[in-house]
């Protein structure tokens, strides 16, 4: 067997296993879904929660992330960044919101580092009934100042790569190397 011959049986192998191990991982380099909302797509609420979630099926990175609650007016009430947390992203919301139709545009960066996005609406019966910087906190010399804001835990998916990947390039890179082997055993078997 020629050389020529062997490199060419060995490219054909090659793809026919690529293309074997990325037919069959297709489900698993599939974008991650929502699994829920809170409040609910299609839900009627008592008055504009303090927050909004997104549930997925895995964890969303936290870089590139972004929702939006809007009004009716198309005012965002949304108030600072997405915050991720196992598989749900959290958006915590502005108070003193108006009664009425809310729609949320999300833009989540799914764990195979791919965007994502979509919207769900609500209702709320009531204005919000908490106001901005409700809770307040008496200084010294009687000056007023805003209570200290708690930071949300923040949790960002390292793992953007997901492992299905990693292993078929582990898997390719081996046959490679095992293909290079005997390529050299054999040319050296015909001299």
């Amino acid at each position: 067997m020629t050389l020529h011959k062997l490199v060419r049986r060995s490219f054909a192998a090659i793809m026919a296993l690529m293309l074997l191990l990325f037919g069959s991982a297709g489900g698993a380099l599939a974008h991650d879904a929502v699994t829920s909302t809170s409040p609910a797509d299609g839900s009627t609420v008592g008055s504009l929660p303090a927050e909004v979630q997104i549930s997925l099926t895995n964890t969303p990175a936290v870089i590139g992330s972004e929702v939006q609650v809007l009004d009716a007016a198309g005012t965002d009430w949304a108030s600072g960044s997405v915050a991720v947390l196992d598989k749900v992203a959290t958006q915590h919301v502005r108070a003193g919101a108006p009664a009425g139709k809310y729609t949320v545009k999300w833009r989540l960066v799914s764990s195979d580092a791919h965007p994502i996005e979509g919207e769900f609406a609500f209702t709320a019966t009531a204005a919000s009934t908490a106001t901005a910087g409700q809770a307040v906190v008496v200084g010294p010399e009687n000056s007023v100042s805003a209570p200290p804001q708690s930071t949300p835990e923040i949790s960002q998916n390292s793992n953007t790569a997901p492992w299905a990947i990693v292993g078929m390039v582990v898997v390719l890179l081996g046959i490679v190397v095992a293909l290079v082997v005997l390529a050299r055993r054999r040319l050296s078997n015909e001299d």
